[in-house]
């Protein structure tokens, strides 16, 4: 309705506008280099409209054109777009399926059709990669690394080609710079715990196991069993360096994970010995003993007092195995403190329950060649210490030594 409204009105005005030139024609003069040219008002009013319509008309044909030209141009690139993406799909999947000459192919199109852009380098620096030039895979991967699309995917196979050619220091840097990411790739976070480990960087491992980027790559009861055993070893590692304070640290969170940490008691105990606390030691590694009675705690509860006298030594020990004094290992630290002060009865009735063909085959070990200790001792019955020391070595054949944990994976699979 509004449209018909202002079609009439503009209908109206322009009726009125010739009407009102009918009447009153008037008349236009022009000179120009000698040339007169005598019109009406209207006639120039209509010379003037027509003119406006042909350059109208000519404005728009040249607009047709031009859109004409961009269209034909926009779509030669996007049919060249089209086709390089095709051959980078087609390179990354012959990537994926092992086939570096199909990879090697496509990623010609692609250059041909996309030029050097990114993905283009990071397809010639995968396909360098299964053809099996690591080099050049290494090259590559370091050029993209400006390129902030791609240096993640660079930093990933950097560590990947470094870990595969044995250098973990290496790995560990590539894997240390993406962790700088916000937030970082879990592949990041699991990579430098394994480097760490495997490098045995405890500390640095043990710090790594609490970011809370880690949250949620290992199940509640591993994190907790990780945790513990990193804890552990960076109080070891922190007490060989003399850091008795931050042993103490990284022990108290061990013992807080796990309770039954012996390495982390022992650790403690020698940590609090070395700061001269000496009655809080030997409370924490008898605590330790109850739980979990080991040599660790017995080693580190003896270094509380160094020089001792052996009858001495031997009630000191009595007082830490009393929360659980029929375990083996109690009977072999009151067997080995009793062979000391020559109380060779004491230390018989100690071992001989241990050398039973059932008992652990490391406790066999010890108690018999304490047995043999003991026989030569008491009366040089030289008989019954060669058979003490023959079953010794025995069980002592029967251990294996684990080489070190190279993975996260590996240092829980021992632990469970």
């Amino acid at each position: 309705m509004a449209k018909i409204i202002l079609y009439v009105v503009v209908l109206a005005i322009l009726v009125a506008i010739a009407v009102w030139f009918a009447e009153t024609p008037g008349a236009v003069s022009l000179e120009w280099h000698g040339w007169r040219i005598d019109t009406s008002v209207a006639m120039l009013l209509a010379i003037v409209a027509a003119l406006l319509a042909i350059g109208t008309f000519l404005v728009r044909a040249w607009s047709t054109l031009v859109g004409a030209g961009r269209a034909f141009r926009d779509a030669r690139k996007d049919k060249r777009m089209s086709r390089g993406l095709d051959a980078l799909a087609k390179g990354f999947a012959a990537v994926r399926g092992g086939d570096p000459a199909a990879a090697v192919k496509a990623g010609r199109e692609a250059r041909s059709s996309l030029g050097n852009l990114a993905g283009v380098r990071f397809l010639d620096q995968q396909t360098e990669r299964v053809s099996g030039n690591r080099s050049g895979a290494s090259a590559n991967a370091r050029a993209l690394l400006d390129e902030p699309t791609m240096e993640l995917a660079a930093l990933r196979d950097l560590a990947e080609i470094a870990q595969q050619a044995g250098d973990r220091e290496g790995a560990l840097a590539h894997a240390l710079r993406a962790l700088e990411w916000k937030p970082p790739p879990r592949w990041a976070c699991t990579t430098v715990l394994d480097l760490q480990v495997a490098l045995e960087h405890w500390e640095a491992a043990a710090a790594t196991i609490e970011r809370k980027d880690l949250q949620g790559a290992f199940d509640t009861a591993d994190e907790r069993i990780i945790k513990s055993v990193l804890f552990s070893r960076a109080a070891s590692a922190t007490l060989a360096k003399q850091d008795f304070s931050s042993a103490i640290k990284w022990a108290r969170k061990a013992l807080s994970a796990d309770p039954e940490r012996v390495d982390a008691s022992a650790a403690l105990g020698r940590a609090l010995t070395a700061e001269g606390k000496a009655k809080k030691a030997a409370s924490e590694l008898e605590r330790a003993w109850a739980v979990i009675p080991h040599p660790l705690v017995l080693s580190a509860y003896l270094q509380i007092v160094p020089a001792e006298a052996p009858l001495a030594r031997a009630g000191r020990v009595e007082k830490l195995v009393s929360g659980n004094p029929d375990h083996p290992e109690s009977r072999l630290a009151l067997a080995d403190v009793a062979l000391a002060a020559e109380l060779w009865g004491q230390a018989r009735s100690r071992l001989e329950p241990l050398l039973d063909t059932g008992t652990a085959p490391h406790v066999r070990v010890q108690a018999a060649a304490l047995m043999a200790c003991v026989d030569l001792g008491d009366g040089e019955n030289t008989k019954s210490a060669t058979q003490s020391l023959i079953t010794a070595l025995k069980a002592r054949s029967d251990r294996r030594e684990a080489p070190a944990p190279t993975s996260v994976s590996e240092l829980l699979a021992r632990s469970l």
